[in-house]
């Protein structure tokens, strides 16, 4: 395989941070902003059922994720990971940015909602092409005994997107009347999407294609299809990235977007504080996101991604009644907690996404597994969670379905999920096969079917 210079390799980290950076600020956006959206585009009732509503528009972009997956997917494997890279993001820039023009429900009535569903779509499709075209550059590029940093930076952008996002529509809550930020406030965030997407696409469009690639383009194997990516020997690896894809996004979406909502609905702690202390979480996860990667070089993606698993089934419950009490040390420790074991499940996520798949439909094969976790079951998990809160009354009841979810997934990868670390990723082959000895740490391991 073609080798990748250390220079190469840093412009490439530097075009996929950007993309993944956009895409979960604009997301981030949305959710530290859905009470104010909420009550332009769904006026009448209460502020909670403003935000309910706003919230379910929020999970409507992850129903159309695994679509978006596929699309760009075949677009990676067909035309190559710059291709895609350059369109997710580019779309994704002018989705966000229209949604900051839309006229509201007072303006246009029933018009306004349905709208902001069709760009909701959009950011959907979009961002359900990044995440593997990202991963595959990454990864694809790097020595093989050394992804796991490489591999955490997606997960390590998107919180820093998140925290951005946090930071910057608390920076207009506080500058803003609540008048103000409800009609026009809550816009301007949304602008900042496009000088980002076209940074972005700027830096992508001078990338050359991944080695794997472009070993790909050169041979005579044809193109990758639709149904190539979803023959029947590939289903239990996309069964199994749909498994720690589904606790990857909604721990992610818990610590990103529902935390303060959380805090600021449930456990009445104020606007701004509830911000600040999910900025906190998420700066604590994104420094831990590298560290993970590199732990799993040596000790491999199961052993770490089951680690956060079992973290999750054991402390789910006591952390959200520890969010529940409102005070800040506690809320620190808590999040601090969450995210030692978030970490390891989203900085491996990309790394198993990317080893589990043969490299002719790695991404279309990889994006459809990890959409379908991602997407729905994920996005509406806030929604929820606000819902089980409202019913039952029982403040600590986000972490009973944070325990579920993480009790699925982790059986699903102690019997399913193969060690993929070392793999060579140049063989076109069905992954979920016996392939090639992986090294970890030096020490050559047995990779086990799922």
């Amino acid at each position: 395989m073609r080798a990748t210079t250390a220079m190469g390799r840093r412009r490439v980290a530097v075009a996929c941070i950007i993309g993944n950076f956009l895409e979960y600020f604009d997301f981030g956006v949305y959710g530290f902003l859905a009470v104010a959206i909420g009550h332009e585009f769904f006026p009448g009732g209460s502020s909670a059922v403003g935000l309910l509503k706003s919230l379910a528009v929020f999970g409507v972009a992850f129903a159309v994720r695994p679509l978006g997956g596929v699309v760009f997917g075949l677009i990676g494997d067909r035309a190559g990971r710059k291709v895609s890279l350059s369109a997710s993001v580019a779309l994704m820039g002018v989705a966000t940015t229209l949604i900051g023009v839309l006229p509201s429900y007072a303006a246009i009535g029933i018009a306004a909602p349905v709208l902001l569903v069709f760009l909701r779509c959009l950011q959907g499709l979009a961002v359900g092409g990044e995440w593997g075209a990202s991963s595959a550059y990454l990864i694809e590029t790097a020595p093989s005994d050394r992804r796991g940093i490489p591999g955490s930076f997606p997960s390590m952008a998107a919180a820093l997107g998140l925290i951005f996002g946090a930071l910057l529509s608390l920076a207009f809550q506080l500058s803003l009347s609540a008048a103000a930020l409800d009609s026009w406030g809550w816009r301007v965030p949304f602008f900042v999407a496009a000088p980002l997407a076209a940074v972005g696409l700027y830096v992508r469009q001078r990338l050359e294609d991944t080695p794997v690639f472009q070993e790909l383009a050169e041979s005579d194997a044809p193109r990758a299809r639709l149904k190539d990516a979803l023959r029947r020997d590939q289903a239990k690896a996309i069964f199994v990235t749909f498994g720690f894809s589904w606790i990857c996004g909604v721990g992610l979406y818990f610590l990103g977007t529902y935390v303060v909502n959380y805090l600021t609905a449930t456990a009445h702690v104020g606007g701004t504080r509830a911000t600040v202390l999910t900025s906190i979480g998420l700066a604590v996860y994104c420094a831990l996101c590298p560290l993970a990667g590199r732990l799993s070089d040596r000790l491999g993606r199961r052993r770490t991604l089951l680690f956060g698993c079992l973290g999750h089934v054991v402390f789910g419950i006591p952390v959200f009644m520890a969010l529940g009490t409102g005070s800040t040390p506690v809320v620190i420790v808590a999040l601090i907690v969450f995210a030692i074991f978030q970490a390891p499940i989203n900085a491996n996520t990309s790394l198993v996404l990317i080893e589990m798949f043969p490299a002719s439909t790695r991404l279309t094969s990889g994006a459809l597994g990890f959409n379908l976790g991602v997407g729905a079951p994920s996005g509406f998990a806030p929604l929820v969670a606000a819902a089980l809160v409202v019913s039952t009354g029982l403040s600590y009841a986000p972490g009973i379905l944070l325990v579920g979810v993480a009790l699925i997934c982790g059986l699903i990868l102690l019997f399913w999920l193969p060690e993929t670390a070392g793999r060579d990723l140049t063989l076109d082959v069905d992954a979920t096969k016996n392939g090639p000895a992986p090294t970890i740490a030096g020490k050559v391991t047995e990779v086990v079917s799922p």
